[in-house]
């Protein structure tokens, strides 16, 4: 079991928990990826856009830890946060996927309401089952691109879209470039598709 600190992306020191993307993601639709355990090979379902994280699992160490903690919760064992933790983002890789999990980390923030959690999630039947419980101090975004995308507006759920460039958003939401959207609740909001952003890079490069 792992968590790693961000000092870069996010504002103010972060611990992730991460997990393997796509084998653990129930419900992803739109950006299902899967990474062999073993051999690193990509089986790439995507429709709309590809899921960011599962570029860092082409490395072997990458793929080690997320595994071992994937191993470690659906093995029943306890999730220990770090001591020193203040702000942990959970899943910059993978998803809840299943209640019980779900509800594990739910209790973990009910008992330490000094440290900030925030997820997205596509396993939006889990946070519906505990809508009215869920603790303050875990912030919970609505992932679209999933199989329960219709439970997003029945329920008012704050939510996130990809999008490919900012021309691509109607209704006014902000573009979140390191998180801080996702750390209050009730702003909907948009995030550029790194995927896209590269293709483009590639093309005008390829172009000079």
């Amino acid at each position: 079991m792992k968590f790693v600190l961000n000092k870069t992306y996010y504002r103010g020191n972060v611990y992730e928990w991460n997990l393997p993307t796509g084998w653990s993601c129930p419900f992803a639709y739109e950006c299902l990826v899967k990474v062999d355990k073993k051999t690193g090979k990509f089986a790439n379902k995507s429709n709309a856009y590809k899921c960011y994280a599962a570029a860092a699992e082409r490395f072997p160490g990458v793929r080690e830890m997320r595994w071992k903690n994937y191993e470690h919760v659906k093995n029943g064992n306890p999730i220990i946060i770090p001591a020193d933790a203040r702000a942990i983002r959970v899943h910059m890789s993978g998803d809840f996927f299943s209640q019980e999990y779900f509800d594990t980390w739910m209790e973990l923030a009910r008992n330490n309401p000094g440290v900030e959690f925030w997820a997205y999630t596509k396993s939006l039947n889990y946070w519906v089952a505990r809508i009215d419980t869920i603790p303050a101090n875990f912030i919970l975004t609505a992932s679209y691109g999933g199989r329960h995308d219709y439970l997003i507006a029945k329920h008012n759920l704050k939510n996130v879209i990809i999008v490919a460039h900012a021309g691509h958003i109607t209704d006014g939401r902000p573009i979140d470039t390191n998180d801080d959207y996702a750390r209050m609740p009730f702003i909907n909001f948009a995030l550029l598709d790194v995927n896209t952003k590269g293709k483009r890079k590639q093309k005008k490069q390829t172009k000079k």
